[in-house]
């Protein structure tokens, strides 16, 4: 989705950008999550700023809505995937070593999602391919 925007803020190299949030554009948008404005006339989504923008410069923007759809279809994937997988090994565990299985299928699954949460935090941690891409510069606002 390509939106427009007045840059309001640098912070390293992410600019804050002022969209309009019309209702009707909001409920499809990929970055709905992101924004800071969410249910006000205004939001404010932080974009890569590679072109240099400056505060006051109107900038077109274009959100990755299928970046986000892979992003939350992994997510949700290896956590259902770390949960199932820990409920077995704690049944199977279980067995092995005689305890309840209740209790060590409980924590088989809470150690299987602290490791798959951990795990997912460090591979996204600094994936700025997630963010919105500024990739114009309508016209540059007053410094």
């Amino acid at each position: 989705m390509i939106d427009t925007g007045i840059v309001v803020g640098i912070k390293d190299n992410l600019a804050q950008v002022q969209v309009e949030c019309l209702l009707e554009a909001c409920e499809g948008c990929g970055a709905r999550t992101l924004c800071l404005g969410k249910n006000q006339e205004r939001g404010i989504i932080s974009a890569q700023n590679s072109l240099g923008a400056s505060p006051g410069d109107e900038v077109e923007v274009d959100i990755p809505e299928a970046k986000y759809n892979k992003f939350l279809i992994l997510l949700f994937s290896s956590l259902l995937a770390a949960s199932l997988l820990g409920l077995g090994a704690g049944y199977v565990l279980s067995l092995l070593l005689s305890l309840p299985s209740s209790a060590a299928s409980l924590g088989g699954l809470l150690l299987a999602l602290f490791v798959a949460g951990f795990l997912l935090y460090r591979y996204l941690k600094n994936r700025v391919a997630l963010y919105p891409v500024i990739t114009s510069i309508i016209k540059k606002g007053a410094r």
